[in-house]
């Protein structure tokens, strides 16, 4: 069995409700000063962050009650840590001080912090990634990182990356040990192009670059099979980019075009299986096909028989593994008469 990657959990769900904040306090005290919004009296506080460990950079996927942090100069100096901290706000946001400049942000948005330099901020309670690296680590890739602490991220470029936290924080529970490098070089090239786009970051990034929007388009798709309107052009605006760009990006797929048309016979082929009510030529509508000949082709060309012979299959398969009735009064009366 593959090992994973290393992982720690924390969360005050467990703890009594006096405890819950000092513990939280504890956690987050490797890095920043934190107090309560609602004063020393107020009641449980509700906090959660699992950590992995990549190569050099750790990932958190945290959510936590309103509160306010601190970084001065005697935590800075406490703590020692020369980090470059980077968070999507998937709900929340703050609102306070980078090292004097005002700082604002809310839910969707990147936030980069520079943690040997003193912020403040007030924030609701949010629901957040987050990957820490070492400075030198960004440095080495992008050079100067003077103007980046307190910096918020809303350009396509930020979107670009506030995609790619969002899978990574999904798939990092489930990722093997042996791609933990792999992993952590290609989040690094994704951050590098994102932040600093010179031609050299962007050329090094777009495979996993790439796979971010690939992995986008599969979303969009997956949501607007029904959809009429689901073409090129559609996906296109979607994701904003050329159909050249589409064209390319699902060209080891087979192309767009062949890609939509099997998921959609693949959610026929589900629903053929499962619903036994819904009218075949219904179901083909449903998912976008206008002409009955074209979809019964396109069917059988993919899984080598006909709709029907799928809906007839399961239909013999549900039949066969009916239960049989429990003993009931009636085989309860029978058993009675021929005791």
């Amino acid at each position: 069995m593959a090992r994973a990657i290393p992982a720690t959990h924390f969360s005050t769900n467990d703890l009594p409700a006096s405890d819950q904040f000092d513990a939280w306090r504890d956690i987050i005290s490797a890095i920043f000063d934190v107090g309560r919004l609602g004063g020393p009296n107020s009641d449980s506080f509700e906090a959660r962050v699992d950590a992995y460990q990549i190569s050099n950079l750790v990932v958190t996927d945290s959510n936590q009650g309103e509160q306010a942090y601190s970084l001065t100069p005697k935590r800075i100096r406490a703590t020692g840590m020369d980090l470059i901290q980077i968070g999507l706000y998937r709900s929340g946001g703050y609102r306070g001080d980078a090292n004097g400049r005002s700082i604002e942000g809310q839910a969707g948005d990147l936030q980069i912090l520079d943690l040997a330099r003193p912020m403040k901020t007030v924030e609701p309670a949010s629901d957040m990634v987050c990957i820490f690296m070492p400075r030198e680590t960004l440095q080495d890739r992008i050079g100067d990182l003077d103007g980046l602490h307190g910096a918020s991220l809303r350009d396509d470029m930020g979107g670009l990356l506030a995609d790619y936290l969002r899978l990574l924080a999904k798939r990092l529970p489930r990722l093997s040990g042996d791609n933990g490098d792999a992993a952590a070089n290609a989040t690094l090239e994704i951050i590098s192009a994102c932040l600093r786009p010179t031609a050299a970051t962007i050329r090094e990034a777009q495979a996993p670059l790439q796979n971010v929007v690939l992995q986008r388009a599969k979303q969009i798709i997956e949501g607007n099979l029904r959809s009429p309107h689901l073409n090129s052009e559609f996906l296109c605006g979607a994701l904003g980019i050329s159909r050249r760009s589409l064209y390319r990006l699902f060209e080891p797929l087979n192309g767009v075009h062949q890609y939509v048309l099997r998921r959609r016979l693949s959610q026929i082929r589900r629903a053929l299986k499962t619903n036994a009510h819904q009218g075949i030529a219904v179901l083909a509508e449903q998912h976008g096909f206008t002409c009955k000949e074209t979809f019964w082709r396109a069917f059988k060309r993919q899984y080598g028989v006909t709709p029907g012979e799928v809906r007839s299959a399961s239909l013999s398969r549900q039949k066969d593994e009916r239960p049989s009735p429990e003993p009931g009064l009636g085989v309860w009366l029978q058993q009675l008469q021929h005791g």
